[in-house]
């Protein structure tokens, strides 16, 4: 299974970015194979939700880490309480809890 996490910088070592569009940087991670790949996110400069949703949809993720609510019903959605954590941290607390 594949996860979306917003983040604000291109590692897993980088800070968790709780509000989801507003982020830069986008980590792809497979639960799989642990692999992960980052990208800068497509709502970033358009401030468009819409954007990053579309994105997502077209590369068949669903499963997303943040700390916002969507109201996309085709997204399961993580919210994380905790705004101070690493991207890594944050796969830690879904695996966990999943």
């Amino acid at each position: 299974m594949k996860l979306a996490i917003p983040a604000c910088g291109e590692y897993m070592t980088s800070k968790y970015c709780p509000d989801f569009e507003e982020c830069e940087y986008l980590i792809i991670y497979d639960t799989k194979t642990k692999q992960y790949a980052s990208r800068k996110s497509p709502s970033f400069y358009s401030k468009n939700p819409e954007d990053l949703k579309n994105f997502l949809k077209a590369i068949m993720i669903k499963n997303i880490i943040t700390g916002k609510d969507l109201d996309d019903k085709y997204f399961k959605v993580f919210k994380l309480k905790d705004k101070n954590l690493t991207v890594e941290e944050a796969i830690i607390k879904y695996t966990e809890e999943n």
